[in-house]
């Protein structure tokens, strides 16, 4: 019996393997794919934070700034001294992936869990490697296993009710402004989220989201922007955006998009996987030190809760609202906005990890966005 099985090679699972086998437990990494890192399901773009957790070299560049359009055609721009990073996702997530192997985890690629069932004294999990069924227990299992959660299906029975659909194109393009990502408001390009493009050289990538709706007809306004016939690779992904009413039980934890903890606002899971996974890690390590009572499990839940779990919070109240922004009303929050003072706010507090500092700093300055919403 192993003490733990991570369902999950992605960034999120890989970073807990990581953590478990380099404290001296046996553990084995399931994924489900063919190789670690495909099929690309991510922009890429991440905060230096994420740097201080993985050692990579799957750097593809940096941006600084942002444009932002809105529906009138009109747009701001807004910059950061410290850079944001922009990597090669597939090469991101095998780096992770080595420094679990690296520590001493087992790693079973083309393994798909098929069923998790908790038992009292251990946790057995039914996969499918190489077309072969199999079964293996172990004292712990975590939950890295994105979106469609065998782990949350089969053990906490919670559903994934705040989704949004997003399809990435990767273009033979480029950009008038290669240091900075470009974001796009409005119904033409988004259904109560944004689209994107972010700068690669002679590849952009460019992206939308849509909550509660299919991202295709949007992302077809929006890839016309950049060409016709220059779509070199399609990608799409659903990602939740609330985290989970329950992240533990007694033998199981959920990390990453497993837990719902993404942020709402951009659908980055990177650093919030990561952060997950170093906390989770932190207890599981504690409840098999302490002969796996689930006492240290129940403490990942809170201490999640009490930090980026606050933020989420706050993330997620701003794009219940945000969601239902008309585009009449995008366009007066561009004139409020667009004004040096402002912009300075924006520059100086703006966070891709936790948005909602700056946007209280901003609403404080002029409360009458917030009017403008519902007008």
């Amino acid at each position: 019996m192993k003490d733990v099985i991570v369902i999950g090679a992605g960034p999120s699972g890989s970073f807990a393997a990581y953590r478990l086998a380099r404290a001296g437990f046996s553990v084995d990494l399931l994924e489900e794919h063919r190789e670690v890192g495909k099929p690309v399901e991510c922009t890429g773009l991440v905060s230096q934070r994420v740097l201080q957790y993985v050692r990579t070299r799957s750097i593809a560049g940096t941006v600084r700034g942002a444009n932002i359009f809105f529906p009138n055609g009109k747009s701001i721009h807004i910059e950061k001294d410290d850079p944001t990073i922009v990597l090669f996702r597939d090469s991101f997530d095998k780096d992770v992936a080595a420094m679990a192997i690296g520590a001493g985890s087992g790693i079973r690629i083309n393994a798909r869990a098929l069923s998790v069932t908790e038992h009292d004294d251990h946790v057995t999990v039914r996969y499918r490697e190489n077309g072969n069924i199999r079964e293996e227990d172990a004292m712990i299992v975590v939950g890295a296993d994105g979106i469609n959660s065998v782990v949350r299906r089969d053990v906490y029975r919670l559903r994934q009710r705040h989704v949004v659909s997003t399809l990435q194109y990767d273009m033979a393009s480029t950009m008038d402004d290669e240091d900075s990502v470009s974001v796009y408001l409005g119904s033409k390009y988004t259904h109560g989220f944004f689209g994107w493009a972010v700068p690669g050289g002679d590849i952009v990538r460019v992206g939308t989201g849509s909550y509660r709706a299919s991202a295709r007809p949007y992302m077809e306004n929006l890839s016309h922007r950049f060409g016709d016939n220059r779509v070199l690779g399609i990608t799409g992904a659903g990602i939740p955006i609330r985290m989970a009413e329950r992240l533990n039980t007694k033998r199981t934890v959920l990390v990453g998009d497993a837990g719902g903890i993404v942020k709402p606002l951009s659908g980055g899971g990177i650093y919030t996987g990561i952060f997950s996974s170093d906390v989770a890690a932190r207890y599981v390590i504690e409840d098999l030190e302490n002969g796996n009572t689930g006492t240290a499990l129940k403490k990942y839940d809170r201490e999640i809760r009490a930090t980026i779990g606050r933020e989420l919070k706050k993330d997620s109240m701003v794009q219940s609202i945000y969601s239902r922004i008309s585009d009449r009303s995008f366009n007066r929050i561009y004139g409020m906005i667009s004004n040096e003072k402002i912009i300075d706010v924006i520059n100086r507090s703006g966070d891709i990890d936790y948005p909602s500092t700056v946007i209280i700093k901003v609403l404080l300055r002029n409360p009458g966005i917030l009017y403008s919403m519902w007008k």
